[in-house]
């Protein structure tokens, strides 16, 4: 499956954002989950062009199971709502409606703090964990929702494919959806509609609709904040409970962090 989304502002980079999942990648990864799943299928079977875009050549002429054994054109139509009106039937168009931010706390769950671990072993195999601070981390979540407009020339169509987008999207390819940090709270269906094309021919409509919740995260380096770290070791026999720790025997030693990084 692939998607095309490709971030092209510097911003995201400049302002340490690791994920911000939302509008573009969502209708990216629903179509092609989407596109992927009809794919494999034998009836409505989507098939790509050279620049992995529906298939939709000129029908003039063409016998009318072109596409079931062949990939001379593809059978079905998905892809965004706004690309251009869909001339092609049947349809799967993507669509986002709204998004609201969603605090998960108060301070965007500022005081969360990522750590690395680094381990030292002396000269004796002693060996020592240290959690070194390596990221403040801001969070946060949107909610909102995502409709696939489904177009079709006959009833039984559309009601198929509203029917099996619906299942794909709630279960079959659900975990998939949640690994690209899309989570599906709620799928419901439209009501039918019935309309008239360009050609005035029948056009029968419905709607899957999906309430969503993504994230965002922000890790902000901590050497931006923090200039050395201060280590102290203490010695004595840790093999007896309880440990005895010798009260004249210490090391005390600064570490500049961007050494310690430089040694990870």
């Amino acid at each position: 499956m692939t998607t095309g989304s490709f971030i092209r502002t510097d911003l995201n980079q400049l302002h340490n954002v690791v994920q911000n999942t939302q509008n573009a990648q969502i209708k990216d990864t629903i179509s092609g989950i989407l596109r992927d799943e009809f794919s494999k299928d034998s009836y409505y079977s989507f098939v790509r062009d050279e620049f992995g875009f529906p298939k939709t050549p000129d029908l003039t002429n063409v016998p009318l199971d072109a596409g079931f054994n062949d990939d001379q054109t593809t059978r079905i139509f998905i892809g965004e709502h706004f690309r251009h009106d869909a001339i092609f039937y049947p349809a799967l168009l993507v669509k986002m409606g709204s998004m609201s931010s969603i605090p998960i706390s108060i301070n965007r769950n500022k005081e969360t703090v990522k750590y690395a671990t680094t381990k030292v072993i002396d000269g004796y195999g002693n060996e020592k964990l240290f959690s070194v601070p390596t990221h403040y981390v801001f969070a946060g979540a949107w909610e909102g929702s995502v409709s696939i407009d489904i177009y079709a020339r006959d009833i039984e169509a559309r009601d198929e494919l509203e029917s099996t987008t619906s299942i794909i999207l709630k279960d079959i390819r659900y975990e998939e959806l949640l690994r690209a940090g899309i989570a599906v709270k709620k799928v419901s269906i439209s009501g039918p509609s019935e309309s008239q094309d360009r050609q005035q021919h029948p056009l029968f409509k419905s709607t899957v609709s999906l309430d969503i919740r993504t994230e965002w995260r922000r890790e902000i380096p901590v050497e931006s904040t923090m200039d050395a770290i201060n280590i102290c070791v203490e010695f004595g026999r840790l093999n007896v409970n309880p440990p005895v720790i010798s009260p004249n025997l210490t090391i005390n030693t600064q570490v500049q962090l961007l050494d310690l990084i430089d040694d990870l």
